[in-house]
């Protein structure tokens, strides 16, 4: 028997149940033969479940942005119809059930080993669980609002917009509901601070959450929230314990995969669900986003491959694998332009040059990069942003980079896709940006769909 295959099942089946609304369901009595979680070990052996807690992570965000393309005939061979129907902005579709319940099954996860923690000795090694817990529960959270609730508007205009259940509980009983967008978001802050307090600065491999990753998830998500100034504040105290960068210069751009898991720039290791539309000769490089990296720029053959037919696709995982599951979790890279963007929204030109350079020197040819020296704010705003693209391609970083800078005239994207002689186009603040819960979940629960 597969017992990984059938924990996961059997963690995904309490996930759907915590949303039932049938009572008989609740009413079904525990097998008392199987073993209850209940002392310090089960609670880091819960945690430790790579399988579960650090993979599953939204996939359809890069689905739906403008890195990617895919062409006629792939398209209507697509496997998954939500797929196809995505990539396309169908407003009716909703996202395949896995970008709903694995993340869910995290938090179920989170909450299982905080309601044992309750239960056994204060001291550091309850607090470093718990701490775990609540960095484990924010980001599967915060991964799932990226994708399913609107984004928060800096001043609160949407604050009282349903989001989604804050789930805090594994009481299968206890019914999901969907809070307010400020309430949900001023949780995932709650549960943050409450890691960073809680957590050692170092938690062995990138797998475990540390106090470094709780400030960088904090950074990812003011960011988020337009509050540049406390998501600089929380880049520099992650950058503080982790600043390092890979030098491109010493990869092999002939690699498969030229990036090792676990890399020295990555903080804390999450990957988002495979999926076979991103297979390489289905999942293309957009010709005009290819175009964007100058000659010398190394990520352009360590990202990309060149394929047979002139064109280009994604090897650039920095989970260290050639496959269809990318990485989607927290690396100095992104906190370094973070602090760029940051810093020259606050006005100050000098101080985000010399962090756009640190890392632009590391991307590019040796003897070849030339520092950047634009001293005009919206150049080099916009610089940067093009840089956080590049950079961060198939991190799922650039759909709620969209969502938040189409808030701004100034920065919104339109987005146009070609398929045969139609082509679709995705308007800033279109509330297709905002996904439908997915149509299972909605069938077996009392939760209500998102209005469009």
């Amino acid at each position: 028997m597969n017992y990984h295959l059938l924990y996961n099942r059997i963690l995904l089946g309490m996930i759907l149940l915590c949303l039932q609304s049938c009572s008989n369901f609740l009413e079904t009595k525990p097998d008392t033969k199987l073993a209850i979680p209940n002392t310090f070990e089960d609670c880091q052996a819960l945690l430790d479940g790579y399988g579960t807690v650090n993979t599953g992570y939204p996939y359809v965000g890069e689905l739906c942005a403008d890195n990617f393309s895919i062409n006629q005939e792939n398209w209507s061979s697509l496997g998954d119809y939500e797929d196809r129907m995505l990539y396309i902005w169908d407003k009716e579709t909703s996202p395949i059930i896995t970008q709903w319940a694995s993340p869910y099954q995290t938090v179920f996860i989170a909450n299982q080993v905080l309601s044992i923690l309750k239960e056994l000795s204060a001291g550091n090694r309850r607090e470093q669980l718990e701490g775990a817990s609540y960095f484990y529960r924010a980001y599967a959270l915060f991964s799932l609002a990226e994708i399913f609730a609107p984004v928060p508007k800096k001043d609160g205009s949407n604050a009282d917009l349903p989001a989604l259940p804050y789930r805090t509980t594994p009481n299968v009983e206890e019914k999901s509901v969907r809070v307010t967008l400020k309430e949900y978001f001023d949780l995932l802050l709650q549960d943050l601070e409450q890691a960073e307090n809680l957590l050692p600065m170092v938690n062995g491999l990138p797998s475990r959450p540390s106090k470094t990753a709780a400030a960088a998830l904090l950074s990812r998500i003011y960011l988020y929230m337009q509050d540049y100034e406390k998501a600089l504040r929380y880049t520099n105290k992650a950058l503080i314990n982790n600043s390092k960068l890979m030098d491109y210069n010493t990869l092999r751009t002939e690699e498969e995969s030229p990036f090792k898991q676990f890399n020295e720039e990555v903080i804390f290791q999450a990957i988002s669900t495979g999926t076979y539309t991103y297979y390489y000769t289905v999942w293309k490089v957009a010709p005009d986003f290819l175009q964007s990296y100058a000659d010398h720029d190394l990520r352009k053959n360590l990202l990309f491959m060149e394929n047979e037919d002139n064109t280009y696709s994604f090897k650039g995982n920095y989970d260290g694998e050639f496959n269809q599951a990318p990485f989607s979790g927290l690396a100095v890279d992104e906190l370094i332009l973070t602090k760029a963007e940051c810093l020259v929204r606050s006005n100050q030109i000098s101080e985000a040059l010399t962090s756009l350079n640190s890392l632009l020197e590391k991307r590019y040819r040796s003897s070849t990069f030339e520092p950047i020296e634009i001293q005009d704010p919206a150049q080099l705003l916009q610089l940067i942003l093009e840089e956080r693209r590049k950079e961060l391609v198939m991190r799922q970083r650039r759909w709620p980079d969209l969502k938040r800078l189409n808030l701004n005239s100034q920065t919104a994207t339109v987005l146009t896709r070609q398929i045969g002689d139609k082509e679709y186009q995705l308007l800033p603040n279109d509330p297709f940006y905002t996904f439908l819960i997915p149509q299972e979940i909605i069938n077996n629960s009392t939760l209500t769909q998102t209005i469009r």
